[in-house]
């Protein structure tokens, strides 16, 4: 059968100031479909790709694996706003949160007269553990609706990622965003040195990142889906 990814034109270099970078002769044929997939949509995208790619394959560097984590984490990071999607709940950090709740807390403790170290908290409410409490109600408020903000806007980065303009029925549009996130999570653990990986296993996840945003930036063509007609037609003949 014909390349399962068919071979895409040069990237627009009028889409960004960024130099497009070479692409290198002992990338795959995938990789080079997926660079040059990145390439159109901005050539600061293939110069992430193709800056994680020549890290991976540098056997000398012992840190390998996480620093082409780190910058594989960089371009799913990067695509939404090179995209032109809006992700302000990408952007809220759960951390700087729970860093304010904290901050309120503990100047609650110091201010309120419902807490003492010997008791805990006891007493009527006053103006100090009112305000606590009405900052603790605002985190929750917001946390109640962060996660469905957070997958509606995914959902809209990968809708503008195929192209197509066709709306999955929301049971497989969740299937993505799932997948999406599984994949993130992957590769920011490693690069944080979290997780403990293998090679061959790293490896699996990069192909399973780079066929996901082929199966939407460089689907197969309907060339592909004749060639599968022919072959079945064929069979059917000599049956």
């Amino acid at each position: 059968m014909a390349n399962e990814y068919p071979e895409l034109p040069g990237g627009n270099s009028n889409s960004s100031d960024i130099p497009k970078p070479a692409i290198r002769a002992d990338l795959s044929g995938q990789q080079r479909t997926l660079m040059r997939a990145l390439d159109e949509r901005d050539p600061g995208l293939s110069a992430i790709y193709l800056g994680a790619i020549m890290v991976l394959v540098d056997t000398s560097n012992p840190d390998r694996l996480p620093q082409c984590a780190h910058s594989v984490r960089e371009l799913m990071e990067k695509l939404p706003e090179r995209l032109d999607v809006p992700t302000q709940a990408q952007k809220e950090s759960l951390k700087v949160k729970v860093r304010e709740i904290e901050d309120a807390y503990v100047g609650a403790q110091q201010k309120t007269s419902c807490f003492s170290s010997v008791d805990g908290w006891s007493g009527t409410i006053d103006v100090p553990l009112k305000k606590l409490l009405s900052k603790i109600g605002g985190f929750f408020d917001w946390f109640s609706t962060h996660h469905p903000r957070r997958r509606d806007e995914l959902h809209g980065v990968l809708t503008r990622l195929d192209g197509s303009g066709r709306e999955l029925p929301k049971p497989l549009a969740s299937l993505n965003v799932d997948a999406w996130d599984k994949k993130r999570d992957y590769f920011q653990s490693v690069a944080h040195h979290r997780l403990n990986t293998d090679e061959q296993e790293f490896r699996r996840w990069m192909d399973a990142l780079e066929r996901f945003l082929l199966d939407r930036l460089a689907p197969r063509t309907f060339d592909d889906f004749a060639e599968i007609d022919t072959i079945i037609g064929e069979g059917r003949r000599d049956a």
